[in-house]
Order: structure tokens, then sequence, then C-alpha cells
């Protein structure tokens, strides 16, 4: 067990030196040489010296003072630890987040693509409305065509039933 460890700040009275020419009401600024640091009583032997647990507390102070070199290389060692640990959490989300940009820079250039696709499309389209207009009265003249050729037809087949009653009576008068 360390005996330094027994030895709280509390431990110790701090108490004022008798006032150097001023009054404590004065506003004088102190400095700690104007302090007493003393270990109460109790820490001290009877022939009025410090205790054995006093020097103790003073030889252990080379060892605290190691100690407190010791935990500040640790909290240095800790907080580097702790930076490269969130160093390395963010990284992974950045690398997603520049993966993300990519992606949305290819979706962007295939959306152009497909805008200019359309476009075209579009031109397409309207050329062919243009063409079935331009084609309209034509489309007209044919239907105007098929309705004389069934006409023409229709007079064929009477002109045909005719022919064949003409040679059945010319054959009626030549032969008989």
């Amino acid at each position: 067990r360390d005996p330094g460890r027994h030895f709280h700040p509390s431990h110790f009275r701090i108490q004022p030196v008798a006032t150097m020419g001023g009054d404590d009401a004065s506003g004088e600024a102190r400095t700690i040489a104007d302090f007493d640091v003393s270990p109460p009583p109790r820490y001290l032997s009877k022939e009025g010296g410090e205790s054995e647990a006093a020097r103790a507390a003073e030889t252990s102070k080379s060892e605290r003072d190691e100690a407190v070199a010791e935990a500040l290389s640790t909290a240095r060692d800790l907080f580097s630890s702790i930076a490269a640990a969130v160093s390395g959490e963010f990284r992974i989300p950045a690398l997603e987040y520049k993966l993300l940009g990519k992606m949305n820079k290819v979706a962007s250039e295939k959306y152009n693509h497909m805008a200019d696709f359309t476009s075209g499309l579009a031109v397409f389209v309207e050329s062919l409305r243009e063409k079935e207009a331009s084609l309209g009265p034509l489309a007209s003249q044919i239907e105007g065509l098929e309705v004389q050729l069934d006409e023409l037809e229709a007079l064929v087949l009477q002109l045909d039933e005719y022919s064949k009653r003409l040679e059945n009576r010319v054959k009626k008068y030549v032969f008989s």
C-alpha cells in the first residue's frame, strides 16, 4: 500500500501567516508564500516534529510525480487511441459518402443520356406525325380508289352475267 495515498489535501490546514504590516481587510493581494501549509497536529509526533507518515508522504512525492507522469502518458495514449477509433468510425461513412457521390454522378450522366434519347424520340415522333399528316390526303384518295374499284368490280360482274346470257342466246340461235 502506498503511504502517500492516505494523505489528501484536505488533511492539511492552510492558515495565513501573521499579516505583514497590513490588515486582512486592507484588500492586499496575498501570495502562496503568505500561507503556512503544515499538517494538522494529529500528524505530528509527540516531540513536535513531523510524524513518520508525513516523512513517508514526502518521500512518496517523487513516486506520486512518477505516477502522475505515468497517468498523463496513459491519458495521452488513451486520447490518441480514442482519436484513432473516432477517425476509424468516421472513415467508413466518409467512404460511403464518396461512393454515393460517384453513384449520383453516374446516375446523373445516365439520366442526361436518357433525356437526350427521349428528346430524340420526341423529334422522331413529331416527324412521323408530319409524315402521317402529309399522307392523309393520299389515304383519302386511296379510299376513293377502293370505292371506285368496288363499283368497277360490281360492274364487271354485271357485264360478265350479261355476256353469259348473251352467249347463251347466241348459242340458241346459232345451234337451233
